[in-house]
């Protein structure tokens, strides 16, 4: 796995990137406490959602599809 140092630079760098850009929205800035404490968590796992075929569904809700 190819891990990189997250620090508060990181933050820092993001939150001057964003305001370079333009872009409206800052991050708060975590201590190296916050972040090893987050990081050190482990993931949930991955659950992918249900499937749904809206198209299906939609012909449902009229009766179906016409010549059926």
């Amino acid at each position: 796995m190819n891990e990189f140092k997250i620090t508060p630079q990181t933050y820092i760098d993001m939150n001057k990137e964003f305001e370079e850009e333009g872009t409206p929205f800052r991050i708060s800035i975590p201590t190296q406490e916050q972040i090893d404490k987050h990081r050190s968590q482990p993931s949930a796992p991955y659950q992918a959602p249900p499937k749904v075929d809206m198209v299906q569904e939609m012909w449902d809700a009229i009766g179906g599809r016409p010549n059926d």
